[in-house]
C-alpha cells in the first residue's frame, strides 16, 4: 500500500508537466481512492483471483492491456516478476519497456555496513523510471492526495456521532506494521497517550486494518475516554477523510505514515528494524520526525530494508530502547502539541 500511494505525487507532476500525456494505471481497486479525480490518468484493476490469477493471467492482462492501446512506454515502478513479463511482453510488440532501479546493491552495502547514508526517497527513483521514458517531472507540496466529496460527508458525520469537538488537538495514532520489528507495541502508546493527556486536551483516532490489529486497537480504546476508533470503522476514502483533519499522526513505518504525510499531516514516525535511509521515509516531513535508536548504539540496525527479517533478540531491542518518555519530548521540542492548524475539511460543529 505504502508503495503504490507514493506513486500519487509522481503521477501528478508528471502529467502537469506534460499536459498532451495520459497514463493507465494497473492497480488493485482497493487503491482506487488513492487516485481519485486525477485527470487524464486512467486505472485498470486485475483480476489477481480470477481470470488474472496465476502465470497464464499474466498473459490475459497483457492482452487485455493490449485492447487499452495503443501505448508509447511501459513504465515500470514495481519491478517485480509480474510486472517484468508484462513490460517482456509488450517490448516485443515493439513498445519500449523502462524499470525502477532500486537501488538494490546501495541498501544491501548499508546493511553489511556500519555506514549509514541516506538513500534517493523512493518518490525520486519513479520520477527517474518516468524521465528515462521521456516524459519528466517535479513534485509540488502536500497535500497530495484528492478527498472524495462523500467521503468528507460521512467522516463528518463520524465526528459528529463520536462528539468530537473542533477545538482539541486530533492525534491519529497506527501502532501496527506488517512486521514484528516494524513495531513499537501498544504498551508504549499506551504509555505515551497518559503522558499527552496529562498535559494537552487531545483526541486521539486509532488507525489499522486486519482483524486481529482491530481487536488490539479496541482494547485500546478502552484505555481513555478521548480514544476512537477508526479501524473497522470506515472505508479507505472516509479513512484518508478523517486523516486529513489531524493535526498530528504518530505512526511506524507503515503505510499510515505515507498516507498520512501525502495528506499534509505532520506525521512523526517510530523506527525500529528498518532505517529512514532506504529512501522510504516520510515525505516532505523533518528528519527530525523519523524518532529511532541511532545505528551507532545497536550494532544490529538496520537489519532489514523491509522489516521481514526475524530479529535475534526476543522482541526488538531498537524499539525497547525508544521510550514513550523521549518521543513525549521530542513532541513537545518539535512545538506538535501545541500548534492547532486550521482544518476547516472536516469541522464537527453541525449547520
Amino acid at each position: 500500500m505504502g508503495d503504490v500511494s507514493l506513486t500519487v505525487p509522481v503521477i501528478k507532476g508528471v502529467l502537469e508537466a506534460n499536459p498532451d500525456l495520459h497514463i493507465t494505471l494497473v492497480t488493485r481497486e482497493f487503491f482506487a481512492p488513492f487516485f481519485h479525480n486525477i485527470p487524464r490518468l486512467d486505472l485498470v484493476f486485475p483480476q489477481f483471483n480470477g481470470r488474472h490469477k496465476g502465470f497464464l493471467g499474466i498473459f490475459r492482462l497483457y492482452a487485455d492491456l493490449q485492447k487499452n492501446g495503443p501505448h508509447d512506454a511501459i513504465v515500470d515502478l514495481h519491478g517485480v516478476l509480474r510486472t517484468r513479463i508484462i513490460s517482456f511482453l509488450f517490448n516485443r510488440a515493439g513498445v519500449p519497456k523502462f524499470a525502477i532501479e532500486k537501488g538494490r546493491k546501495e541498501k544491501k552495502f548499508i546493511l553489511k555496513s556500519s555506514y549509514i547514508r541516506i538513500l534517493k526517497h523512493t518518490t525520486t527513483r519513479y520520477l527517474e523510471t518516468f524521465s528515462s521514458a521521456g516524459f519528466s517531472g517535479s513534485i509540488g507540496k502536500a497535500p497530495y492526495l484528492n478527498t472524495q466529496e462523500q467521503a468528507i460527508i460521512d467522516s463528518r458525520q463520524y465526528l459528529d456521532v463520536e462528539g468530537i469537538s473542533p477545538d482539541k488537538l486530533r492525534i491519529g495514532l497506527a501502532p501496527f506494521a506488517t512486521h514484528v520489528p516494524k513495531m513499537w507495541g501498544v504498551a508504549n502508546f499506551k504509555e505515551l497517550i497518559a503522558l499527552i493527556n496529562g498535559e494537552f486536551d487531545v483526541h486521539f483516532f486509532l488507525f489499522g486494518g486486519g482483524s486481529q490489529e482491530i481487536g488490539q486497537l479496541k482494547e485500546l480504546k478502552q484505555f481513555s475516554s478521548n480514544i476512537h476508533l477508526v479501524a473497522g470503522e470506515m472505508k479507505l476514502p472516509q479513512e484518508l477523510a478523517l486523516m486529513s483533519s489531524l493535526d498530528l499522526m504518530i505512526t511506524m513505518d507503515s503505510s499510515n505514515m505515507h498516507l498520512a504525510s501525502l495528506s499534509g499531516v505532520p506525521t512523526v514516525s517510530i523506527w525500529g528494524g528498518t532505517h529512514p535511509a532506504f529512501g522510504f521515509y516520510a515525505l516532505g516531513q523533518p528528519t527530525e520526525y523519523s524518532l529511532q535508536t541511532p545505528a551507532s548504539s545497536l550494532k544490529c540496525r538496520p537489519c532489514s530494508v523491509f522489516g521481514n527479517k526475524p530479529c535475534i533478540y526476543p522482541t526488538p531491542r531498537c524499539m525497547e530502547m525508544v521510550k514513550p518518555d523521549d518521543v513525549f519530548n521530542k513532541l513537545k521540542k518539535f512545538s506538535l502539541l501545541n500548534r492547532k492548524q486550521n482544518k476547516t475539511t472536516l469541522s464537527s460543529s453541525k449547520e
